[in-house]
């Protein structure tokens, strides 16, 4: 059944001019990554569109990127992205940007595949009117002799929801439903086999590019000291050498007072190169 409705999108975005944008979630430990590369093999068999991992990405700026760069019918996954397109930063500049950009690429007939924990936390305009599908992953124990408690943790298990209006009057109407609740009926069932689509080499490529995205965004120090004297080197000549005042920074920033408010603080601060002052500031 999942095969049939993969092969309906499929033939809606290369014969009806349509793009195809399928959402995975479930709690950590689900596969969810994994159920994602599975589907992105099978549209890849079917279309003959390569898919490796230069497909997988954990940002929205490289996903853009990479979707621009590319022609019709392309695959493209988003991995790891509830903290891009949680609806509570629903008005960062990432947020705004990937769900504007995503209103006016349906002419490029792409496939889009967002993996989260929770569709709960994804934009309203995404969840509501660009997703196609919906796969809610789970997990399960079963009995095994083998391990000490008896039980193991099985991977693999799914509920599909299509979006309509049972999904949707659960995810408009929160507090009668419970934040994280679900239709009490899904469409199908079913279970991915424990298969890995990538041989040895391609997933040995898609683990690096994860811990290397990781590493960049929350421990790489010489990349925040690079930030640090980026920031410093631009205030400065902001400032000094093109002589932008108080206002001047306000207006470029689109703010008003909190952004006048800390361009104040921050010029004593700049003159002098405290560079960690200006960065808490």
């Amino acid at each position: 059944m999942l095969k049939q409705d993969l092969d309906i999108l499929i033939d809606d975005m290369m014969y009806s001019e349509m793009d195809v944008v399928i959402v995975l979630d479930g709690k950590e430990g689900t596969g969810k990554s994994r159920n994602a590369r599975l589907i992105a093999k099978y549209i890849s068999h079917v279309t003959g569109v390569e898919f490796n991992h230069n497909n997988i990405h954990f940002s929205t700026f490289e996903y853009i990127k990479y979707s621009e760069s590319k022609p019709k019918y392309n695959i493209n996954v988003l991995d790891e992205s509830r903290e891009a397109l949680n609806k509570k930063r629903g008005m960062s500049k990432s947020n705004v940007f990937f769900t504007n950009w995503l209103s006016e690429n349906r002419d490029k007939q792409q496939v889009h595949i967002i993996v989260l924990p929770a569709i709960h936390d994804l934009d309203n305009y995404i969840s509501v009117w660009r997703m196609s599908l919906l796969i809610n992953c789970l997990k399960k124990h079963i009995i095994s002799e083998t391990s000490k408690s008896k039980y193991v943790l099985d991977r693999g298990y799914f509920k599909v929801f299509e979006n309509g209006k049972d999904l949707q009057i659960v995810l408009q109407n929160k507090q009668r439903y419970g934040y994280y609740s679900y239709p009490r009926n899904c469409k199908y069932f079913g279970r991915f086999k424990d298969v890995e689509p990538f041989d040895e080499n391609e997933l040995r490529n898609y683990k690096d590019k994860k811990a290397k995205q990781r590493k960049e965004k929350y421990a790489d120090e010489n990349k925040l000291s690079k930030e640090k004297q980026v920031l410093l080197e631009l205030t400065k000549n902001l400032r000094i050498k093109y002589g932008l005042s108080d206002r001047g920074l306000a207006n470029l920033s689109g703010d008003t007072a909190s952004h006048m408010f800390y361009s104040r603080l921050s010029k004593n601060c700049v003159e002098n190169d405290d560079v960690e002052q200006v960065t808490q500031l």
